[in-house]
C-alpha cells in the first residue's frame, strides 16, 4: 500500500479528494434547508423510510421510480446526524468523480494532464448539489466511472469489460432512470469507434452490448411500468419543434458550463480521429463515447424538458463534462494540435452554437436550481445583455484556444479552471440566498413549530394553496406530521403521501389523529394550540387538538389575514343546524353591511358612522348540509370576530 501511494500522481490525488471534501462540505453548510423542491423531500423521505421501515417502493407506490441506490447511500447519515452528517458524506463522494478520469487519464498521458483533468471535474458547479438531498450526489462520479468504463469497453472489445460496463450501467439505472440512454451510448460508441478505426469486422465481439440494447427496447415498450414514476416519459407525445430546440440549447448549455474550451479541444481532436490519424485504442474509444454521449444526453434531455419542464436542465447533463475535461486535458498533453483548418471550422460550429441560442429566454432565475453552471452569467447579466455576454465570452476564450502559443499553455487550463470557480462561487452566494428566502417564505421560524406544540401524531390540511411546496417544507422539518389530508379535487403535487377526499357536509375528516394543522382560515371543533408565521403571501397555519370526532367547523374566504374584506367575504360553517355565526364588523369605507345565508338575505344594517358593529345570525334546527354565510359591504370592511357557535 505504502509503495501503490508513492507512486506519481496519487498522493496529489488523494489530496485533491480530500480538499474538494472539504470545501464543498463548508459551501453545504451554507445551505440552511431544503431548495429543488419537491425532489429533495421526496429522496429524503425515500432514505429515512428505508433507514425506519426497511422499505422502499421500487415499480408501484408513493416514490416509486426514484432511484434505488441514492436512500442506501443517504439512509444512515440522515436518519443519525441529519443534514449536517450527510453534506459532510456527499462532498466526499461527488468528489470521487476525479479517481476514475484520473485513471483512465493515466492511460493516455502524463499525471499531471490526468491530474488536471480531475481537478476540472471536482471544479464543476454541478459538485455544489453535495448540499442538496439529491441523486446527483452519487449519479455525478458514477456516471463518469460509467461512461470512462464503456470507453474501456468499446478500445478492448473483451467479454469481461463489456460486463463490467454493462453492470455498472445497471448501477447508474437504478441511481437515475435516465441513465438508460447509457446502453445506447455502449452501444453507438463501438460502432462509431469501429468507423474511425475503419475496422467494422470488430463489432462482432460486442453481441452482450447487442442484446442489452434488445432488452432495453423490449423492457421501454412492453413493461414501461418498470421505470417507476417515469414510465410516462416514454409514452411519446413530445413536440418535435420545441425538443430540437431544446436539444439544441443544451449542447449549446454544455458548452457554456464546460467554459467552451474543453469543447473546442474535443472538436479538434474527434476531426483528426475522423480521418483516421488516431492510433490510441484508448484515446479512440474516449473520443467515440464522449461524441456519442454528448449526442444521445442532449437529444434525451431536450425532448423530455419539450415535454415536462421546458427550461434548461443542467443537472440533467451531469454526466457529460468529466467527458470533456477529460479529452481537454489529452489536447493538452499532445502539444495542442491546432491545424488551422481545423481549429478554424470547429471555432466557427462553436461560437455559432453560442450566438444562436435565446440566453435571456433562458438564464432565469427560475432554471438556476436546475442550471447551477449558468449562476456568473445569471448574475452579470443583470447589467449586461446575456446574450451578447456569452458571446463576446465565447468569442474570447475561442480565439485564446486558437492564438495562444504552447509555450504560454498554461494559461487555457488555468482560465477554464478560474470561470469553474468564478460559477461555484456565485452559484453558492445565489443558493444561500435562494433558499434562505425560500425558508422564510414557505416555513418561517422554528421550522419545527409543530413537534414543540402537538402531543402525538398530526394531519396536515391541503386546500390547494398555490404554495404547495410549503407541506413538503413542513412535513420534512416536524415529524409529528404523520398524515396529509387533500380536500379533493385539491392533491399536492408529487408522490406525497396523501389521502385525497372531499370534504364532508358535516365536516367530518378523514383522520384519526388528534392534532391537525391548517392555514387560519379554518376551524374546527377543539382548541387552538399554536400559530405559525410563514411569507407576507402565505396565510398562517393554525395547530388545532381537536375534541371528539376530527370535524371542521368553519371555512371563511375573501377575508385577509389582518380581517379585511375588499369585496364579498363568503363563511362556511359545517354542522351548522341550530347554531350561530357571531360577527363584529369595522365599517371603515363601508356604509351598509348585507348578509345572506344558502343565497337568501337575512341581515342588512347600516353601519356608516359606527366605529364597530357586533351582530349574530341564527341558523334554523331543520337547515340540512352546510351553512354559507356571504357579508357584503362597501369598498373595505374590517372583522374582529368571525365565529361559529354549533347547536
Amino acid at each position: 500500500m505504502a509503495r501503490a501511494l508513492r507512486r506519481p500522481g496519487l498522493i496529489a490525488l488523494a489530496a485533491l479528494v480530500a480538499a474538494s471534501t472539504v470545501v464543498y462540505a463548508l459551501a453545504g453548510r451554507r445551505v440552511p434547508g431544503l431548495w429543488i423542491m419537491p425532489d429533495e423531500a421526496i429522496y429524503a423521505d425515500r432514505a429515512l423510510r428505508l433507514w425506519h421501515e426497511g422499505t422502499l417502493p421500487v415499480f408501484r407506490g408513493q416514490g416509486a421510480g426514484y432511484g434505488l441506490l441514492y436512500p442506501l447511500v443517504a439512509a444512515a447519515p440522515l436518519a443519525l446526524g441529519g443534514l449536517a452528517s450527510l453534506k459532510l458524506l456527499q462532498a466526499l463522494v461527488t468528489s470521487l468523480a476525479c479517481i476514475p478520469v484520473f485513471l483512465y487519464g493515466r492511460r493516455l498521458m502524463r499525471p499531471r494532464h490526468a491530474l488536471l483533468a480531475a481537478a476540472l471535474t471536482v471544479a464543476s458547479p454541478l459538485l455544489l448539489y453535495s448540499g442538496f438531498v439529491m441523486t446527483e450526489v452519487l449519479f455525478y462520479p458514477l456516471a463518469a466511472l460509467t461512461l470512462l468504463a464503456i470507453a474501456r469497453a468499446v478500445a478492448t472489445a473483451t467479454l469481461r469489460d463489456q460486463l463490467v460496463s454493462l453492470a455498472l450501467v445497471t448501477a447508474c439505472v437504478l441511481t437515475r432512470a435516465q441513465a438508460v440512454v447509457f446502453v445506447a451510448v455502449l452501444a453507438g460508441a463501438a460502432l462509431l469507434d469501429a468507423l474511425l478505426a475503419r475496422h467494422r469486422s470488430r463489432l462482432r465481439a460486442f453481441w452482450p452490448v447487442w442484446l442489452a440494447l434488445l432488452g432495453a427496447v423490449v423492457v421501454a415498450v412492453a413493461v414501461p411500468g418498470a421505470f417507476g414514476s417515469y414510465a410516462s416519459v416514454i409514452d411519446g407525445g413530445y413536440p418535435l419543434g420545441s425538443s430540437l430546440r431544446l436539444t439544441f440549447e443544451h449542447l449549446a448549455y454544455l458548452v457554456v458550463a464546460t467554459a467552451v474550451i474543453p469543447f473546442a479541444a474535443f472538436g479538434v481532436l474527434f476531426v483528426e480521429a475522423a480521418r483516421g490519424r488516431e492510433r490510441d485504442p484508448a484515446a479512440r474509444a474516449l473520443l467515440a463515447v464522449t461524441a456519442c454521449a454528448g449526442l444521445a444526453v442532449c437529444v434525451q434531455v431536450g425532448f423530455f424538458a419539450a415535454r415536462f419542464a421546458p427550461h434548461l436542465l443542467g443537472r440533467d447533463l451531469a454526466s457529460l463534462p468529466p467527458l470533456l475535461f477529460l479529452v481537454f486535458a489529452l489536447w493538452l498533453a499532445r502539444g495542442l494540435p491546432r491545424a488551422v483548418w481545423v481549429v478554424a471550422p470547429v471555432c466557427f460550429a462553436a461560437l455559432a452554437l453560442l450566438a444562436l441560442v435565446p440566453w435571456d429566454r433562458l438564464v432565469v432565475a427560475e432554471a438556476l436550481p436546475d442550471s447551477l453552471e449558468a449562476s456568473l452569467v445569471y448574475r452579470i447579466s443583470g447589467s449586461v445583455d446575456a446574450a451578447s455576454l456569452v458571446t463576446l465570452a465565447g468569442l474570447a476564450l475561442l480565439l485564446a484556444f486558437a492564438l495562444v502559443p504552447r509555450r504560454a499553455a498554461l494559461v487555457l487550463p488555468l482560465c477554464v479552471l478560474a470561470l469553474l470557480v468564478a460559477t461555484s462561487v456565485s452559484a453558492s452566494t445565489i443558493i444561500r440566498e435562494r433558499v434562505n428566502a425560500d425558508q422564510r417564505e414557505l416555513l418561517g421560524s422554528p421550522r419545527d413549530w409543530i413537534d414543540r406544540a402537538a402531543g402525538s401524531g398530526v394531519t396536515y390540511i391541503y386546500d390547494g394553496e398555490a404554495a404547495w411546496n410549503s407541506v413538503w417544507q413542513q412535513r420534512f422539518w416536524n415529524d409529528r406530521v404523520d398524515h396529509v389530508l387533500s380536500l379533493a379535487p385539491a392533491k399536492v403535487p408529487g408522490p406525497m403521501p396523501q389521502t385525497v377526499r372531499p370534504l364532508a357536509s358535516s365536516g367530518y375528516l378523514a383522520t384519526r389523529d388528534r392534532f391537525v394543522v391548517a392555514p387560519d382560515r379554518y376551524e374546527f371543533v377543539g382548541t387552538p394550540v399554536a400559530e405559525h408565521a410563514r411569507g407576507v403571501d402565505l396565510a398562517r397555519l393554525r395547530l388545532w387538538r381537536l375534541d371528539g370526532r376530527p370535524r371542521m367547523s368553519m371555512a371563511t374566504n375573501g377575508i385577509a389575514p389582518n380581517g379585511d374584506m375588499i369585496g364579498p367575504a363568503t363563511i362556511v360553517a359545517y354542522g351548522c343546524a341550530g347554531g350561530v355565526l357571531h360577527l363584529t364588523l369595522l365599517p371603515k369605507a363601508t356604509s351598509v353591511v348585507t348578509i345572506s345565508l344558502d343565497g337568501r338575505r337575512v341581515q342588512r344594517e347600516r353601519v356608516a358612522g359606527l366605529d364597530s358593529w357586533t351582530t349574530e345570525v341564527p341558523v334554523p334546527r331543520s337547515h340540512r348540509g352546510v351553512c354559507r354565510f356571504r357579508i357584503r359591504g362597501g369598498l373595505l370592511l374590517g372583522s374582529t370576530v368571525r365565529t361559529f357557535e354549533h347547536a
